[in-house]
């Protein structure tokens, strides 16, 4: 039985990696969950962490600031969607 939202895809990251990008706070699952099928979201970030790793040979400082300004990019757009929303309702 899966779970709504998860992806069976072939990977280009191990349990080995997974466990140092939640232990470096770059993908936010529990430890328990390691070796479990992804979402739909924390695969396409682990894939977006091996590009800017393996592919662009970003350092780890900068793929933390890089996933900084993301959350926060996507925090500000969930912001202005409640506040549109807020704003459609009265």
């Amino acid at each position: 039985m899966t779970k709504k939202g998860t992806v069976f895809v072939a990977t280009r990251f191990d349990e080995d990696m997974l466990r140092e990008w939640v232990a470096a706070g770059w993908v936010s699952i529990e430890e328990s969950e390691i070796g479990q099928p992804l979402s739909e979201a924390d695969h396409a970030r682990c894939n977006l962490i091996c590009d800017l790793q393996k592919d662009m040979g970003i350092n780890e400082d900068g793929i933390d600031v890089i996933l900084n300004l993301l959350d926060q990019i996507h925090g500000l757009r969930r912001a202005l969607r409640e506040t549109l929303d807020h704003a459609k309702r009265g």
